[in-house]
């Protein structure tokens, strides 16, 4: 679960940054006045004040600082040089075809010979999809498809990273293409067992990638993985319109093999194939870790300077032990190397295993949590003592480049505040680290290093106006060149009077504080009352208020603009969310929603006693694991929310996937008191909210499953909660982000309408909220 659509959409709201360690400043004793035009719904739907941002697909190359990219007048592949300036046409899309107005994406042979198109693109999943594929050598210009009766079935194809051969899966079957040659390597995929690709599970929960097979650095073995789906429950998506004008009479049915608690797992085993004997077909490796439906394989990366031997991270089901398996490619012996108790709460999956050519003894880079903050550590192969590159109370968020010919880690972290993000430098014995960015700012850094790692794209995003430069790493306090500086956007936001937004720090009585932020009306008047919508999401790890820009046209800046709603948005991140060390987010386990919710609502309290906030309005809004909390909060019945606003919430995690759920769940069998007090089953909030509630889902989400929501009206019906209090709506085979046949445009519509109503609504008491401790 990763959807976070509510604060997304509203993370562009162009502003000067305030940062507090404190409570929200008391607003300033005069009224703004509106300056510029106000945000209305034509300019959110319209489009058209995105941020200008620059990311490069870089390439080795003799001279570093190349890249490639796609002509987006000819469709034609470009190299270029981002110091020198200089380009050349890589493939000219006139020499595709037809295929050259109209692929989707392209994949360039290592040796550059050959390049790999994709065409006839069908969206799966989240990542995974289907297509067409065809091979151009660029000296014959000549295209062939890489198989020859192809249907736009194609799940995953892609180069070896050194040689001239193409691994695909297809109907849940790897093959290897050398030269026009295709063998066929697996012959038992179908509905029950996956090959090198994941299932739904694995690619949503574990992966977030369209395949589960590696290349070794020479290109002489690929390792993948099997999933055997055998006894792992089928759910059925109904689609009523069929992606058809006229509804058929029967709704198409997508059946997905999706476990879900206490349900049995896909079996995954761990194989190795050598290219160079492919008569002698795949070996599967035997190893010791976990019981086979205890098991979880959740990261693969080779640790060699060839193929000498590769590693994969294994956990239990419930990820709070991990065992790393270490494999002699040479013999196919497998040893345990690395071990972690995790139960205090659960094991992150960070997919950041990098090997480092070259240095003595054999390692590996990788992030880790276990001193309670998640750093950077050097492993031994083999198995051993780390060495810790990173250390204190803050967090390393990403490494962006390893450069081990300068001996060098870059990465990203939280070192000046949780909220944000700086870019750093540490050498491979932990050594030397310093900031390649003005770390006495506020700032929300990324970067993105050329191949050879001599160059960077510095991005700031925020919480001011982004821009990005880019620099030598032999000076990293002097730019060579401006990429982007959004001068253009900067003209448009000048016509508007934009929401003003505040990051402060809400400390709790019981020692632990939350961060948030705060968006104020454009005309803010601070003798007057406000609404107020607590804009949510609050899952474990997450974060909602970063410190990115919130530049202007986004939802939260329609609803704080518009004369009709003018509400006050907050985004508060609770106990659980990530950024602020193991034991703050690991507060919430094994019991999802009980202190998020309280935590929502003492920060509603907080708020209600400011002067310019009317306690009696304030309505709380979230999406996916957002609408989960949403309705958590509705359910203490604490006086604290009016409203709420429910859109495609989980409501009892029975209903969820394993690997999301049982990582901070438990499994329902030792953890069955827990999951029934997570469930959203107690109704008198529901009855007793002043304003109602509105729940909103799409009919084919593969995700977060309509039975969620079908279920918790129900619930909700069956306990008498009054249909002046409740307002359903669904859209027909909408997925997770409910965007089919216009329905985005129709759920803001919705929502902006019922916060309309809501303002306008007669209140109810003072300090209605009082009447209950939470």
């Amino acid at each position: 679960m990763k959807f976070t659509i509510g604060s997304s959409l509203g993370a562009l709201l162009f502003t000067l940054a305030i940062s507090s360690t404190q409570a929200a400043p008391a607003p300033v004793e005069t009224t703004t006045k509106s300056k510029g035009k106000l945000t209305t719904l034509a300019d959110y739907f319209g489009g058209g004040y995105g941020v200008a941002r620059t990311s490069l697909q870089w390439v080795s190359d003799s001279s570093d600082g190349t890249y490639v990219v796609q002509n987006a007048t000819t469709n034609s592949l470009v190299f270029a040089n981002i110091v020198s300036g200089a380009n050349e046409t890589f493939v000219d899309a006139a020499d595709l075809g037809t295929l050259g107005g109209d692929y989707y994406d392209y994949y360039i042979q290592p040796s550059r010979d050959n390049v790999l198109f994709s065409a006839n693109y069908t969206k799966q999943y989240r990542h995974s999809f289907f297509a067409d594929y065809y091979v151009f050598n660029r000296a014959s210009k000549k295209l062939v498809p890489l198989v020859e009766d192809q249907v736009g079935d194609i799940q995953y194809a892609g180069w070896n990273n050194n040689g001239d051969s193409i691994a695909f899966v297809r109907e849940n079957d790897l093959y290897i293409w050398t030269n026009g040659t295709v063998t066929r390597v697996t012959k038992d995929g179908g509905p029950d067992v996956f090959n090198g690709v994941p299932d739904w599970v694995y690619e949503e929960e574990i992966y977030s990638d369209t395949k589960v097979l590696w290349f070794s650095p020479d290109g002489q073995y690929l390792a993948f993985l099997r999933f055997n789906e055998t006894g792992v429950p089928t759910y059925t998506v109904p689609y009523y319109m069929a992606s058809q004008t006229i509804a058929p009479a029967y709704p198409r049915e997508l059946d997905i093999r999706y476990p879900k608690v206490n349900e049995t797992n896909p079996t995954a085993t761990f194989y190795l194939l050598n290219l160079s004997d492919l008569s002698a077909g795949p070996k599967e490796i035997p190893f010791t870790s976990f019981a086979p439906e205890d098991l979880l394989i959740t990261e693969v990366a080779w640790v060699a300077e060839a193929h000498e031997s590769v590693i994969f991270r294994t956990m239990n089901r419930v990820q709070n032990l991990e065992k790393l398996v270490l494999v002699d490619v040479a013999t196919g012996n497998s040893s345990v190397v690395r071990e972690r108790n995790g139960t205090d709460g659960w094991i992150d999956n960070n997919l950041s295993i990098q090997y480092i050519p070259g240095h003595s003894p054999p390692s590996y880079v990788d992030l880790s949590d276990h001193s309670g903050y998640t750093h950077i550590y050097l492993y031994p192969v083999s198995g051993g003592n780390p060495t810790a590159l990173t250390s204190g109370k803050w967090e390393v968020t990403s490494i962006a480049k390893i450069d081990v010919a300068r001996n060098t880690v870059y990465y990203l972290s939280t070192e000046r505040d949780s909220t944000e993000r700086h870019l750093y430098a540490v050498d491979l014995a932990g050594k030397n680290k310093h900031a390649l960015v003005d770390t006495n700012q506020d700032g929300y850094w990324d970067a993105s290093f050329s191949a050879e790692g001599g160059y960077y794209i510095a991005s700031y995003n925020g919480p001011n106006l982004p821009y990005q430069l880019l620099y030598s790493v032999k000076d990293s306090k002097k730019a060579i060149s401006t990429i982007n500086d959004n001068a253009a956007l900067k003209t448009k936001l000048a016509e508007f009077s934009l929401p003003s937004v505040s990051w402060s720090t809400l400390k709790h009585p019981d020692g632990y504080s939350m961060n948030v932020v705060e968006y104020l009306p454009p005309n803010f008047n601070p003798h007057k009352k406000y609404p107020v919508l607590f804009d949510i999401y609050g899952g474990p790890g997450s974060q909602e208020t970063g410190k990115s820009f919130r530049g202007a046209v986004g939802w939260n800046s329609y609803i704080t603009s518009d004369p009709e709603l003018e509400y006050i948005v907050l985004t508060v991140d609770n106990r659980g969310t990530g950024f602020k060390g193991r034991a703050f987010r690991t507060l919430v386990n094994r019991q999802l929603g009980k202190l998020e919710a309280v935590d929502q609502v003492w920060a509603a309290q907080q708020w209600a006693k400011k002067s310019y906030v009317d306690e009696r309005k304030i309505a709380i809004w979230g999406w996916s694991y957002g609408g989960y909390l949403a309705s958590k909060v509705l359910e203490l019945d604490s006086g604290a929310f009016s409203l709420g606003l429910i859109t495609a919430p989980v409501s009892d995690w029975r209903f969820y996937d394993t690997m999301y759920t049982e990582r901070y769940m438990g499994t329902l069998l030792t953890n069955a008191d827990g999951y029934a007090a997570s469930a959203v089953k107690k109704v008198d909030g529901f009855k007793n909210v002043a304003g109602g509630f509105l729940v909103q889902h799409g009919t084919g989400d593969d995700n977060v499953h309509f039975q969620n929501s079908a279920a918790l009206v129900d619930t909700l019906i069956s306990a008498g909660v009054s249909p002046e209090k409740m307002h359903v709506q669904w859209f027909t085979d909408s997925d997770h982000g409910i965007s089919f046949h216009g329905a985005s445009q129709y759920l803001y519509k919705q929502l902006a309408k019922t916060l309309y109503t809501e303002k306008q609504r007669e209140g109810v008491e003072k300090h209605q909220w009082s009447r209950k401790s939470v």
